[in-house]
């Protein structure tokens, strides 16, 4: 029989069975269907809730685990899941929790959740990331829930997983673990004017503080597109446990509950452990203004692409944009201004120290906190790293830049690279010269670091500096699907008593055949619509926007050639048929300079993609292409 439950705050349940007498007579229902008012919708949102045995009965505080659905779902069914829903009360009671399975619906005739997905699907201005956190606040004031972020996780199905990895990474403040059960590799996330393609498998960054399992299957759809996820967890250091499973794109097998069982004991597992605030983090992040780990970001962002926090940490942090992940151009935007956590002291005075991406120039400051201790700056968008310290602080050296031979930023198939490491010290200055060695090795079994330890001296006062070169040798091979594909490195820093530990990734340029059936969109049509800008002509022109072709594959170039003007590269998606709408294909649309010699021959590194229709396997083909610029 459904009984009478305890909330915090003395809801009234008679106000509940009046509005809704559906449920009075029910018997035997393991879990309510009630519904909150919701300022973030405008209107009620329902949810389901399964309370643990013993709830009604005592005054004891439980961790919460909230149940995020596919496509099509709802809070009260999913069909590809096929959840046993009377049967999760029996592992509810096992693990003494909480469970919430929210509703990701948007409009009653919509069955798309979550309002995100290709362009056409982001019809919504309400964003899922408010929605959560107003649903945690809700839940956390009606029930009797651990509030801390160490007894919160969430399990998400498909388009759930995907949403489990991205609110996670939205919120890791918020969350201690998640599992991603077949969960979808990349959506756009945002509102129809503004949104920007969030890759899973780039952005494990955002999740090192969360637990985080995901469930896969070899006959599943979406093993290729999780199996390049797994890489790029690894890729980024994030350990993640993957388990595979029978069965395809569900949950469990008809009539059972062990695979769901496995989810609920590993977020169970980790209520148990310790969660500290990290004392070093970074986060990337799509919206404009945001709060993570209690700092506090606020800019004009108006277009797609990312605001990327890096190695934040009380003497300092790195601030950078992206207009696409892994290495888009920088955004165009107005001064961003961050707010840190109270970490400080008081009405104090700050020492700081900039160094500039985009000048390459270092400028001292002072900042003085306010009386919660807090620091406020006002920075620009073109990549910054900023230091804080006093006159007692150490020196803190850390990883600026970096540059292969006499200016490139690509590694190439040989053994005669060399890389220089620039250094910038965002601690206190040494009175004298200080003796810095730094340990540079791979992360990579087919690259090979030829001297491993390099060592300096820089003289006393100095802030940036380049180190002696390394020689690097590979003859690495293109990757052939769609996961990360940049070299890794890991470079150690030692100053004194002190060790720093950064990963450097650099992108390779392969040694490949040039692609020979090249087509060029400057505003000619080549399949569908032209998405080039020029006069139409099919050649490329100086001062034209092109879109290459080879063949009826558009490519993605990467290029280091100065007239190529790779600051107004623009990014371009489409959807290779496939049995769904899963993996994006990206391709660019390269701007030629206006100053580009007539005659002037490019020569770039590309790739295309093509998919497999069911599973869908994203496979990478690469080229060289060469260029011949004519006038207009």
């Amino acid at each position: 029989m459904l009984k009478k439950i305890k909330p915090k705050y003395g809801v009234c349940f008679a106000t509940f069975l009046l509005v809704f007498p559906v449920f009075i007579y029910a018997q035997n229902i393991p879990y309510q269907d009630l519904t909150h008012n919701s300022k973030v919708f405008g209107h009620q949102k329902w949810y389901r809730l399964y309370l643990p045995a013993g709830y009604e009965n005592s005054d004891k505080h439980y961790p919460v685990i909230y149940f995020f659905h596919g496509w099509g779902g709802r809070y009260f069914k999913d069909d590809n899941a096929r959840l046993e829903y009377e049967k999760l009360k029996t592992l509810v009671d096992k693990y003494q929790c909480i469970m919430v399975m929210w509703d990701g619906n948007l409009e009653e005739k919509q069955p798309r959740p979550y309002n995100v997905g290709d362009h056409a699907d982001i019809r919504f201005e309400v964003q899922m990331k408010d929605y959560f956190s107003e649903l945690v606040r809700y839940v956390d004031t009606t029930y009797r829930t651990l509030t801390d972020r160490g007894h919160r996780a969430i399990i998400g199905f498909s388009m759930g997983g995907f949403m489990s990895l991205y609110l996670a990474g939205k919120y890791p403040h918020l969350i201690n673990s998640i599992v991603s059960m077949m969960g979808s590799p990349e959506f756009f996330v945002g509102t129809p004017a503004n949104h920007t393609l969030y890759p899973v498998r780039y952005t494990f960054e955002n999740l090192q503080e969360v637990k985080t399992r995901v469930h896969t299957s070899p006959t599943d759809i979406l093993y290729y597109l999780n199996e390049e996820v797994r890489r790029g967890a690894a890729w980024q250091g994030k350990t993640v446990e993957f388990e595979e499973f029978p069965g395809g794109h569900m949950v469990d097998l008809p009539g059972q509950t062990s695979v769901f069982e496995k989810a609920m004991k590993f977020a169970s597992d980790s209520f148990q452990t310790d969660h500290k605030k990290p004392a070093k983090w970074s986060h990337y992040d799509l919206y404009g203004d945001f709060e993570v780990w209690g700092y506090e970001l606020r800019s004009s962002k108006t277009q797609p692409g990312f605001i990327y926090l890096k190695d934040v940490e009380q003497g300092g942090f790195g601030l950078y944009t992206k207009k696409w992940l892994p290495r888009g151009p920088v955004m165009e935007m107005d001064k961003i201004t961050l707010k840190t956590a109270p970490l400080y002291t008081p009405d104090f005075l700050y020492n700081t120290v900039l160094f500039s991406q985009k000048t390459g120039k270092v400028t001292p400051g002072k900042v003085k906190s306010d009386s919660n201790g807090t620091l406020s700056f006002e920075l620009d968008a073109a990549g910054n790293e900023i230091g804080i310290f006093t006159e007692n602080s150490p020196v803190s050296w850390k990883v600026a830049d970096y540059t292969i031979g006499s200016g490139s930023k690509y590694l190439t198939a040989d053994s005669t690279n060399q890389l220089y490491l620039k250094l910038f010290n965002r601690g206190a200055t040494p009175p004298e010269r200080d003796d810095i060695n730094v340990i540079v090795e791979s992360l990579e079994n087919d690259v090979v670091i030829g001297s491993t330890w390099v060592s300096a001296k820089p003289d006393s006062g100095v802030r940036v500096f380049v180190l002696p070169p390394c020689r690097i040798s590979s003859f690495r091979k293109p990757v052939l699907h769609g996961e990360p594909a940049d070299v890794r490195l890991r470079i150690t820093i030692k100053n004194g008593s002190s060790e720093k530990v950064e990963i450097l990734r650099i992108p390779f340029y392969y040694d490949v055949p040039y692609f020979r059936n090249l087509k060029i969109d400057d505003g000619a049509e080549v399949r569908g619509e032209a998405l080039g800008k020029g006069n139409g002509d099919g050649k490329v022109n100086r001062g034209e926007k092109i879109l290459v072709y080879e063949g009826k594959n558009r490519l993605r170039i990467y290029s280091e050639n100065p007239f190529v003007q790779n600051f107004k590269e623009e990014f371009t998606d489409e959807i290779i048929p496939a049995r769904w709408p899963d993996g994006f294909t990206q391709s660019s649309v390269i701007s030629i300079s206006p100053d580009c010699p007539d005659g002037q021959e490019i020569e770039c590194l590309a790739s295309y993609e093509t998919k497999t229709f069911n599973p869908i396997e994203r496979k990478l083909t690469w080229g060289r292409v060469k260029l011949k610029v004519y006038k207009k």
